[in-house]
């Protein structure tokens, strides 16, 4: 065959195979322009990653879920982490929850989020590896591999490999002990501070900063939680009786506001209890009616609802640099049960000022000053300039001085 037709024939053949590759490939492991960790940008996705973790019954299965993604996209999540999908071994999905045409449906919704979609992997089950490759070749960016030992997470990975784009494995606390970084998980589900058996500043502080220590360190960056299966409601864990919203609001900050990352529980972004159904409600009230309690609609309707507060944390944590990437200092108030961080930019400026998060974790107000902190710190200032604040008052807040209500949170820049 002379050279120019056998050029044409093989340019013929490449092109073939990648329109074939392309219509086969799943929507998440291709490069999509725009997505942080698709190949276009030098950033991990997963590296301050906010994940909701949902069970489909909670949206009444996997069409239900499929069909209010806009919702899970609304409180901007990162990734979307699917549980308790399989009925046993033996199916990969419950027959009750749907079918693998409804997971491939939520995966290419999904894409159009830039959500990722991940699985909860069961690493006790039989042939792990062919399990993984299963959910891979569906699209699948990644598992949370809870109780998997460092060999598996090598493994997992080492099958991540055979597939394009950036898939991450979520381990547990006991994955820490992995002998490198390569057979590590990237995401590592951290309860300690989320979970402490009292909510107050001396049982968290000292848990947020063994967090902070490993976000620092590695081998892995922490993602924080206070709801999952197994546990009781935080909002029935830590609620007084009389100040439940302010209490969830104040967890939601510590959550969202440090260097790790976050992962949400559906439902808990909404006030949902354990007394109330599992089902989220997206009922719209009839015409001069007011919406159900705990619903989305409800949620919607009152800009100072939990709902408003998860969404205003998540879109502060995606779109201030020193929110998402700034150095985390945790300050020590627990004399006045108070929980306080700076979030320190690289360089400190007038453009980038550092941030204060500060929490009342008591039933009655407190005034703290913070002024022997930021001098203690290097970090010039005299007041805090207002970026969110749980109570309805105005204006900023001076260092020498701060007044919060009960269960009271104020985030602010130092400015001076």
């Amino acid at each position: 065959m002379p050279i120019p037709a056998l050029h044409r024939l093989l340019r013929a053949l490449s092109l073939s195979l990648t329109v074939a590759l392309t219509s086969l490939a799943p929507a998440q492991t291709l490069a999509r322009p725009g997505w942080a960790g698709s190949g276009m940008s030098a950033v991990p996705w997963w590296s301050h990653a906010v994940a909701y973790r949902a069970d489909p019954r909670g949206f009444g299965g996997l069409h239900g879920l499929a069909s209010h993604l806009d919702y899970v996209h609304s409180i901007g999540v990162d990734a979307l982490l699917l549980t308790s999908l399989s009925a046993d071994a033996k199916q990969p999905i419950d027959p009750a929850l749907g079918t693998m045409d409804d997971l491939d449906a939520i995966v290419r919704r999904a894409s159009q989020f830039n959500i990722r979609v991940l699985i909860e992997l069961d690493a006790h089950a039989p042939n792990l590896a062919e399990t993984t490759r299963l959910w891979l070749t569906h699209g699948i960016a990644g598992f949370h591999a809870a109780g998997a030992t460092s060999e598996q997470v090598a493994g997992i990975r080492q099958t991540f490999g055979s597939f394009a784009g950036q898939s991450i494995i979520v381990g547990d606390l006991a994955a820490i002990g992995a002998t490198s970084r390569t057979g590590a998980p990237q995401l590592i589900a951290d309860g300690r501070p989320g979970t402490q058996e009292k909510f107050s500043a001396a049982t968290i502080r000292p848990a947020l900063e063994a967090s902070l220590q490993m976000a620092g360190k590695g081998p892995g960056i922490p993602l924080l939680y206070s709801d999952g299966p197994g546990l009781k409601r935080s909002i029935d864990r830590y609620s007084d009786g009389s100040h439940p919203a302010e209490i969830a609001r104040a967890l939601a900050t510590m959550l969202l506001t440090t260097r790790a990352g976050a992962m949400l529980y559906y439902g808990q972004e909404l006030g949902l209890r354990d007394a109330a159904s599992p089902v989220i409600s997206f009922d719209q009230p009839k015409k001069n009616e007011q919406p159900a309690a705990m619903s989305v609609a409800a949620g919607d309707r009152d800009p100072a609802s939990l709902l408003n507060w998860y969404r205003q944390l998540s879109a502060l944590a995606h779109s201030n640099r020193t929110v998402g990437t700034g150095e985390t200092i945790v300050l020590n108030h627990d004399d006045q049960n108070v929980l306080a961080w700076v979030r320190k930019p690289q360089a400190v400026s007038l453009a980038t000022p550092a941030i204060v998060v500060i929490e009342n974790l008591s039933a009655q107000p407190v005034t703290v000053s913070l002024k022997a902190d930021m001098q203690r710190l290097h970090l010039k200032g005299s007041f805090l300039r207002t970026v969110m604040r749980s109570d309805n008052a105005m204006g900023g807040m001076h260092l020498d001085g701060m007044t919060l209500p009960p269960f009271g949170v104020f985030i602010g820049e130092l400015r001076y």
